[in-house]
């Protein structure tokens, strides 16, 4: 079995409603995780992973003025299984129904555990902007789910957002080694400005020039007349003209 294999909901408010949705991705899945925490930087666990083919998806409806709208809310990687059917002699009388039996993750004082792609379908929720139906909304995020499955069982995983942020940080993180300086001194623009302030230091002294450029950095240069316009009238604040307090 592939795809949905059941849907359910219950209300948990008077105009608020719980969709959880079953999915089968067709077979196990390695279940890469995330150990979260406010008090150190997110990581990757280590291997062993456990595996699953089963991921539970949580939706809220919401009824508001005439009108519902749907929210994507969770989803995690489960254990499940379906229970036996109901007979009467050699006669199916009722399917039997299907139960999560785990969900894979945990948690402690200062950290919990997710999979590492469930941001990344957080972010595919806000990217469609909330317009969605219910229906809609699951499908897109069933597709997903498989599209990730798919290219896990291939062996070239997709990206997670956490590991597109990672190399963010470190491009970002190469690029600035050297400092604000060491970035940007090969442009035109750092190049010009450097060559500007240089001519009028000793061009003999390297390290005087150098000074000369990462001093300049975070200063203003205005005319007299714009330094004119700055000027405050002290006489004219309302909060110095009230002296009452000096009699408390």
């Amino acid at each position: 079995m592939n795809g949905i294999v059941f849907h359910k909901n219950h209300r948990i408010g008077w105009h608020h409603s719980r969709h959880t949705y079953l999915v089968d991705v067709g077979c196990d899945i390695e279940i890469r995780e995330l150990e979260i925490s406010d008090l150190f930087e997110d990581r990757l666990l280590d291997p062993p992973h456990p595996s699953t083919r089963y991921f539970e998806i949580e939706i809220d409806e919401i009824q508001s003025g005439g009108s519902r709208s749907f929210v994507f809310k969770n989803i995690w990687p489960v254990r499940a299984r379906r229970k036996p059917d109901w007979h009467i002699l050699k006669f199916r009388i009722r399917r039997g129904s299907w139960m999560i039996t785990e969900r894979i993750r945990s948690e402690s004082k200062t950290s919990e555990t997710q999979w590492i792609y469930s941001d990344d379908f957080n972010m595919l929720f806000i990217s469609s902007g909330g317009r969605h139906d219910g229906a809609m909304l699951a499908s897109l995020i069933v597709e997903k789910l498989h599209a990730i499955a798919q290219s896990i069982r291939s062996g070239s995983p997709l990206l997670s957002e956490f590991e597109n942020q990672q190399s963010c940080r470190s491009a970002f993180g190469e690029i600035f080694a050297d400092g604000v300086e060491g970035a940007f001194r090969d442009t035109g623009v750092y190049r010009q400005h450097a060559s500007a302030i240089s001519a009028e230091l000793a061009a003999g002294n390297p390290r005087h020039a150098e000074s000369g450029i990462n001093g300049n950095h975070g200063r203003a240069v205005m005319s007299n007349q714009q330094a004119a316009d700055l000027a405050v009238d002290i006489n004219q604040i309302e909060e110095l003209q009230d002296l009452s307090w000096l009699n408390d």
